[in-house]
Formats: C-alpha cells, structure tokens, sequence
C-alpha cells in the first residue's frame, strides 16, 4: 500500500491527531514568542531606568550632575513613565507566561498504584 493510500484509508483519530498537533505548535510557538517580546520588553525598560536614574556628573572635574540640558521635569515624567510601563509589562510577562504553562507544559502522567 503506498502513502497516499494509507492516508485515505487511515482512520480519522490519525487525521485528527495530526492535525491538533499542527494546530498545537503553531499556538505553542506564537505563545512563546509572545512570551519572549515581553522580555526583551521588559529588559530594555529596566536598562532605560536605569539610564534615567545615572545622575552622575559626565567628567571627574563637573560639579553638576547629569548634562547641561538636563529636565527635571522631563527626568520625573520620563522616569514614572518607564516604571509604570515596567510595572504593567511585568504583569503581562506573569499572564503570557502563566497561560503558555497552562496550555503547552506537558501534564504529568497519573501514576496509580
């Protein structure tokens, strides 16, 4: 019997079984890489925070800190910005990463005695 035969004379248990795991990873990989844009999202805020929070002076002989154009202002509104925007991605990584352990971890087998 050739592949093309088998395939149409095949039950439909097999058909379906390839298919939801076609279906499967494909959720699986969009989930992680949702997953990983969070990340890296998250990542980049926190060196941005960082960069906003190095008030040091730009050379050992400057009394001033910072650079001359500096904003409070500006720094203030900046700064609660980025944590607020690290606040609500850190919340989305825990949902992102919560929902890919609930739909593709495997299951631990139910060992009965």
């Amino acid at each position: 019997m050739n592949k093309f035969t088998k395939l149409i004379t095949e039950g439909a248990d097999k058909t379906l079984q390839r298919r939801a795991e076609a279906v499967s990873t494909a959720a699986e990989i969009a989930q992680q890489n949702l997953v990983n844009k969070l990340k890296l999202e998250k990542s980049n805020l926190k060196l941005k925070i960082t960069n906003l929070t190095d008030l040091a002076p730009d050379s050992k002989d400057s009394l001033r800190p910072c650079d001359a154009n500096w904003n409070p202002n500006t720094w203030v509104t900046d700064l609660q910005r980025a944590k607020q925007d690290l606040y609500n991605v850190t919340i989305q990584l825990e949902i992102a990463q919560k929902t890919y352990d609930e739909f593709f971890k495997e299951e631990a087998e139910m060992v009965t005695d």
